[in-house]
């Protein structure tokens, strides 16, 4: 390779790096982020309602409690 071959090889390899954005890639990023958080709670989202919460305070309160048999 000669002097004109790498100035031309150098030229060549600057046009194809591309300019940074990293605002872009930030948003990007969000972007990608929200949207599979959506479709995978669309998705795979619970099939049955969840049950409720024990009632714990009554038992941690130290009442005491009788059960019929």
């Amino acid at each position: 390779m000669d002097r004109r071959d790498d100035e031309l090889l150098a030229k060549q390899m600057r046009s194809i790096e591309p300019p940074r954005n990293d605002g872009l890639v930030g948003l990007m990023v969000a972007a990608v982020f929200l949207v599979g958080f959506v479709l995978g709670g669309s998705f795979f989202a619970p099939r049955a309602p969840a049950p409720p919460p024990q009632d714990v305070a009554a038992y941690s309160s130290g009442a005491t409690t009788t059960f019929q048999r």
